[in-house]
């Protein structure tokens, strides 16, 4: 697809988010047993993302310097310094802090076109805080974080404050402003996955729903059947 194909594409970008989250938590719940760590998890919604946009035909997108990026991404880094010292979360302006990391990201493919690659690419901190300011579409599409709790280690008592740190993350993220008062990302979310039956975890469930109202943040929960 060439570049003006992919301007001409209109995707629903609600609609895809919301069946790449369905489809990774209709495969967990049905067996959960399929992962071992966040990690294995994170593979599969990878997956699952590339497959929803290749089906709307715009898997990838060509930067201002011809080179073709994929727009579904491991580790993106977040457009702020921040502290994440044990289960908090704090923004940071100044060296030592570092940037945080998004454990999935879709990029915005009209972002992707208008600059070259090494600012796409987001590592370079400083050449990619200069571009943010002049930014007039969001870069990113959706950044999505992922908390497992497998059942061979049992939920652990500080649960809900592990949730809460990406919750916070993200929350900031979507709260970001770059550019003329153009937002970062244009949606965030928090999935947590638990290897026990929504009835084995039923006051966890209520805190995470709480936590979800008070931040207005989408964070689902998926358990096992």
């Amino acid at each position: 697809m060439t570049d003006s194909d992919v301007d001409t594409v209109e995707v629903d970008w609600i609609l895809t988010k919301t069946s790449i989250v369905k489809r990774i938590n209709k495969i967990f719940q049905r067996n959960p047993n399929l992962f071992f760590t966040e990690h294995d998890i994170h593979s599969v919604l990878y997956n699952i993302a590339e497959e929803e946009l290749q089906r709307h035909g715009v898997l990838s997108a060509k930067t201002s310097d011809s080179r073709e990026v994929s727009l579904v991404h491991h580790e993106y880094p977040t457009p702020f310094r921040c502290c994440m010292k044990g289960y908090g979360f704090q923004l940071k302006y100044e060296k030592p802090y570092r940037r945080g990391h998004y454990d999935l990201v879709i990029l915005n493919p009209s972002f992707v076109k208008n600059y070259e690659l090494p600012v796409v690419y987001g590592k370079d901190y400083q050449r990619f805080s200069l571009a943010m300011q002049e930014v007039t579409v969001e870069p990113l599409i959706w950044v999505c974080e992922v908390v497992f709790f497998p059942k061979v280690k049992g939920i652990p008592k500080n649960a809900l404050r592990i949730i809460k740190q990406d919750a916070l993350k993200v929350k900031e993220t979507l709260k970001h402003k770059v550019g003329r008062d153009v937002n970062f990302c244009k949606m965030g979310s928090v999935l947590v996955f638990i290897n026990h039956t929504a009835k084995g975890i039923a006051d966890l469930k209520r805190q995470i729903d709480r936590l979800a109202e008070h931040l207005n943040l989408e964070v689902i929960l998926a358990t096992a059947q």
